[in-house]
């Protein structure tokens, strides 16, 4: 015997005896009995509805949280790639900006050397000018006094109504200049500055 069913509840018939129940009362309990049979099939069936669209949208959320997971982890494994990558790069960047450093410090001390090396060769060459310069000066001195001494010797006065031209040399000026002065019946003078400077160096 298959499943019972509101219209077998119906169609079932019952003996009759002397002493049987009320034929429309049973009838009338079966009726009740279907259609309550009805109402749970039916309430029945929309529950395993309802449960088929649950199972179909938890299938859905289960294959949206399993791409939700896929998703992150590639998000993750892109952003681990991502941090490698800039951190070498960066990594890199380091390297060559010291490398840079290192070069420029190395031309920079090169180009110290070279730099302090011409100054001591330009001092050298100062002081070597210095130095003749000075042993010229000291020559041109001695020969000037020994001049003007000879001619202080050998000088003759003019009488009382002439005049003699004497000449002045200022040794105070870089270019030794010589002025001619009119003098009337004084000495020669010589005015020599600085030559203890040029005798003691």
């Amino acid at each position: 015997m298959g499943r019972l069913t509101p219209q077998d509840i119906r169609d079932q018939e019952f003996k009759q005896s002397p002493l049987g129940f009320s034929k429309d009362q049973v009838n009338e309990f079966l009726e009740e009995i279907a259609d309550e049979l009805e109402t749970l099939i039916r309430e029945s069936n929309e529950i395993h509805i309802e449960n088929k669209e649950a199972r179909l949208a938890l299938t859905t959320y289960m294959n949206v949280e399993e791409s939700l997971k896929e998703t992150l982890l590639l998000a993750q494994k892109t952003a681990q790639e991502t941090l490698k990558n800039a951190q070498n790069e960066a990594d890199i960047i380091i390297r060559k900006a010291n490398t840079e450093k290192e070069a420029l410090l190395f031309t920079a001390h090169q180009d110290i050397s070279q730099i302090q090396h011409e100054i001591r060769k330009l001092q050298a060459q100062r002081d070597s000018m210095l130095i003749k310069l000075k042993s010229s000066l000291r020559s041109n001195l001695e020969v000037l006094e020994e001049e003007f001494s000879n001619r202080d010797d050998q000088e003759s006065f003019v009488g009382d109504t002439g005049s003699s031209d004497e000449r002045i040399v200022d040794f105070s000026k870089n270019d030794l200049i010589i002025d001619d002065l009119p003098q009337e019946h004084e000495e020669p003078e010589i005015n020599i500055m600085d030559t203890e400077d040029f005798t003691q160096e």
